[in-house]
């Protein structure tokens, strides 16, 4: 079985408003997008949110089969907080789409599971022009969804807060996609994180190019001082070759918070 998550969203400042309910061609985005995870193959479809009312809002408009809370006993909030909020579900695969990427299409998520699958991943993710990953579109194995919660609650007492990579960093092995081998049209992933870039559709990356990037990052938080500076170190290296900006800079910011001297 597969289930879907849509994550962020909701109210923004930039946007002034609930991007989730703002009518995109006629339908409200978190109604198109959960329309699209349907289509992927997501037989359960659920929403990050926050509130309760906001949670009947969403599951009225668009038929969801329910929300998704940041866990009580998770001190860091953020999309990652999100996934460790899975853990009474079971399934094989996670589709996980942003609640304000409305023209995303089925076949970016069915095309990302292959390549997943192809490769043997626990996760994958869109790779965009100049190394950029889009850390709120993926798929992932349940087998990395049921380890997140004790690697997120470690992380989070290490740094004090979650970035939105930390679920693929500490995946076995994480497979990048270029965004161009996932759509044709840029417009798929564009955000509308402001009433302009509603107008306008444009998306903050060009595509990517038609490459299939495999890494094995398996950040380990609970692993030995020594041997995560080493691991980290290893990381930023393999990033830094492969040109994968984004997650290069998570890796030195790591290594600069746990291993200076």
């Amino acid at each position: 079985m597969k289930v879907g998550l849509i994550l962020a969203g909701g109210e923004g400042r930039r946007f002034g408003g609930d991007k989730l309910i703002v009518l995109t061609d006629g339908r409200p985005a978190v109604t198109r997008i959960s329309d699209v995870l349907r289509a992927a193959g997501a037989e359960l479809v659920y929403v990050a949110t926050r509130g309760e009312q906001r949670c009947k809002i969403y599951t009225n408009i668009a038929n969801l089969d329910g929300c998704i809370y940041d866990p009580d006993w998770l001190a860091c909030g953020g999309p990652a907080a999100a996934l460790a909020g899975l853990e009474t579900l079971q399934a094989r695969v996670l589709l996980v789409t942003p609640g304000d990427m409305p023209w995303i299409t089925p076949d970016v998520l069915v095309r990302l599971e292959a390549f997943m699958e192809q490769t043997e991943a626990e996760a994958a993710l869109p790779m965009h022009s100049g190394g950029f990953l889009e850390t709120l579109v993926a798929t992932i194995r349940w087998s990395l969804v049921e380890r997140l919660p004790e690697i997120l609650v470690q992380l989070c007492r290490l740094r004090g807060e979650l970035r939105a990579s930390d679920p693929y960093r500490a995946s076995t092995r994480l497979t990048l996609v270029g965004s161009g081998l996932l759509t044709w049209n840029p417009i798929v992933f564009s955000h509308i994180n402001t009433r302009e870039r509603l107008q306008t559709r444009e998306p903050k990356n060009n595509l990517g190019p038609k490459d299939i990037l495999v890494t094995e990052p398996h950040l380990d938080p609970f692993a030995s001082r020594d041997q995560l500076c080493l691991r980290l170190a290893r990381e930023r290296s393999e990033y830094h070759k492969l040109g994968i900006i984004h997650l290069e800079r998570q890796a030195w910011k790591d290594l600069l918070m746990f291993c200076k001297q």
